[in-house]
This record gives C-alpha cells, sequence and structure tokens, in this order.
C-alpha cells in the first residue's frame, strides 16, 4: 500500500472505522495496529498526530478534519463521515458441508450466502436476509470442530434473482487466536446475547454492544497469543543460559506475585526462568501422569510439555518453580476442567 494509505492516513482511518475494522473510540494504538495489519507506511510520529491534527486542523492547512475529541487521547469520526448506523449480523459459516471459510482465505475474500438452502427449501431467519443491507457488519462464525468467531465481514453487494436474496460477504480482518463458544457462554457480559444461546439458521442479527464485546474479546485473545509469543522466546533464551544463571535470577527476585496488564481480561506476566527450570526438572516426563512428552517441537527439538501452577496465579499462587508442574496438554486440560 502506498505511503499513508492511497487517499492520506486521515481518511483510512475513517473508513476503517466506517467498514468495522477500528471500533471507536479511536486511539493511537488502535490507529497503529490498523497501519501494521494493512501494511500502511506512516511513521510513529505521524500515527500519533493525526488524530489531534485532523481534529483541530491548527497544525497545518493540509490537514482535514475527519474526527472529535471524546476522552484523553480517544476520538470519534465526525457524523458526516458516518454512511448511517449499519446493522450486525452473525453468519454461520458451515465449514463441512461447504469446504470453505473466512479464517483460511485472505482478508478482502469473498463469498455469497443466500437465503436458499441447496435442496430449494428457504433457510430459518429468512428475515434477515431481507433485513441485511450493504455496509452492515458480520461476524463469522465456523461451526464443525471450530465453533469460533473467526473474521468480521463487511456486506459488499445485496441482490435478488428468481426470487432468491444473495449477499456477497468481504472478510475485512482476521485472528491468529479465535473466540469459542464456550467462552462467549461464559462471559457475564454476553449472558443476553440470544444469538450465543442458540444460533441456528444461517444469518442472525446482532445488538451493536455484543458485537463490539465480541471485537474487544477477539482483540484481547490476539494480544495474548503476540504474548504468549514472546514469553517463549524468553523461555527458549532461559534454557540457554543453564540452571545456575536461572536459579541466580530466582533468588534476586523482588517479588514473587507476577506483574499483571489488561487487555480485555487480566495476563499474567510469567516469569521464564520459572518456566524453563521446571521443564528442566520434568526432563521432557508430563509430572502428573508420568508419559513422554507427546511430541517434539519443531522448532528447536525440545519435548513438547505445559507448565501449569498447583494454586492459579488468579487466586493468588505464587510463580514460583515448587509451585508448577510440567504436563502434558491433555493432563494440562484435565487440571482445569477434569
Amino acid at each position: 500500500m502506498a505511503k499513508h494509505g492511497e487517499e492520506g492516513l486521515g481518511n483510512e482511518i475513517v473508513k476503517a472505522v466506517v467498514n468495522g475494522e477500528i471500533i471507536e473510540p479511536i486511539t493511537f494504538k488502535k490507529v497503529k495496529d490498523f497501519c501494521n495489519r494493512n501494511g500502511i507506511k506512516a511513521s510513529e510520529n505521524h500515527m500519533r498526530v493525526i488524530l489531534s491534527n485532523a481534529t483541530e486542523n491548527t497544525h497545518s492547512p493540509t490537514y482535514k478534519i475527519y474526527f472529535e475529541r471524546v476522552g484523553k487521547g480517544e476520538y470519534r469520526i465526525l457524523p458526516e463521515y458516518r454512511r448511517g448506523e449499519p446493522n450486525y449480523f452473525w453468519l454461520n459459516v458451515d465449514t463441512k458441508g461447504y469446504n470453505w471459510a473466512f479464517s483460511i482465505v485472505k482478508v478482502g475474500s469473498r463469498q455469497s450466502y443466500s437465503n436458499i438452502n441447496p435442496n430449494g427449501g428457504k433457510r430459518k431467519n429468512e428475515g434477515c436476509f431481507k433485513n441485511i443491507q450493504v455496509g452492515d457488519l458480520v461476524l463469522a462464525y465456523e461451526t464443525g470442530d471450530i465453533k469460533a468467531i473467526t473474521a468480521i465481514c463487511q456486506v459488499i453487494d445485496k441482490y435478488e434473482q428468481d426470487n432468491e436474496i444473495i449477499v456477497d460477504f468481504q472478510k475485512t480482518r482476521d485472528f491468529n487466536v479465535f473466540l469459542d463458544l464456550d467462552s462467549m457462554k461464559e462471559m457475564n457480559d454476553l449472558s443476553d446475547c440470544q444469538v450465543i444461546q442458540n444460533h441456528r439458521g444461517t444469518l442472525l442479527e446482532l445488538k451493536r454492544e455484543h458485537f463490539d464485546l465480541i471485537v474487544e474479546s477477539l482483540e484481547g485473545l490476539n494480544v495474548r497469543d503476540d504474548y504468549h509469543d514472546e514469553l517463549n522466546r524468553e523461555v527458549q533464551e532461559s534454557l540457554a543460559d543453564g540452571s545456575e544463571e536461572r536459579r541466580q535470577r530466582l533468588e534476586n527476585r523482588t517479588t514473587l506475585i507476577p506483574e499483571t496488564y489488561e487487555t480485555t481480561t487480566r495476563i499474567f506476566k510469567r516469569n521464564s526462568d520459572v518456566i524453563a527450570e521446571v521443564l528442566v526438572r520434568a526432563n521432557g516426563i508430563c509430572e502428573k501422569c508420568k508419559s513422554p512428552a507427546p511430541f517434539i517441537r519443531a522448532s528447536n527439538g525440545t519435548p513438547f510439555l505445559e507448565v501449569h501452577h498447583k494454586k492459579r496465579l488468579a487466586d493468588g499462587g505464587e510463580d514460583t518453580v515448587d509451585n508448577a508442574v510440567a504436563v502434558c496438554p491433555n493432563c494440562h486440560r484435565e487440571l482445569h476442567y477434569g
């Protein structure tokens, strides 16, 4: 993509809000994530000033006013740039029946769905096909084995042909980590979402508040995924250091309670030395079922085990070697859910 987007960064942000790729309020972090996802070559300084400059328009006559400030570091687009409040929908994607899914295609890919099923009968919730309009935003939920929200889509076309309503959905955003149905059912803020409790049919209408909560949860999950990648790198570095250096660092710690930071959920910044030391102690054997690790990591040839805290960190447990065990994935799930 061209520097600052095709038509200027401010305009690109406006379009991203309108199509649901950026959820208001707009912040510097959301702009930065948007630019990184879409390959927009803007400097970090430009990303930081674009919202304020395109709100006040006092820095340069070339800046167009796009935004209004709604809080400290928070903005929204001006009303004249909205094409009207979109409606929000949930689309069930039958990956087994059609051998196709939004999760395996690139952003920008499109797929058509109609109110007529392959047998010639009308689908359930036909009213949603009548109500949905171009510009509406859609959560793609994959059925079958996945049972999770995997992407965000937008309606880009709708037409009728031989008494059949055909809607074209375009993928506007994807995620590395999906939001599964069980997790959504456990969220208190989604307890009144009827679609989650009963999502039979192909297309269902969502309240905006539920749409926004699901998107925020997806963003939080993917932040956690980035964090765990970083933690894994730190663990590999700790393993390379050897036990003496690790134990020295562990003895010199000033606190045993891990730092937290906020996404949509609370995350503990776990100590990589603790994880490394527990993995060394286990020596490739699950410390619960005593079986060898189920497979070897392709990246470095080490046995795959997961480190579990006996007393949960969320319950005040300490991030220590004594409070942790290395277990295989099956035992780890059993310890959490068995």
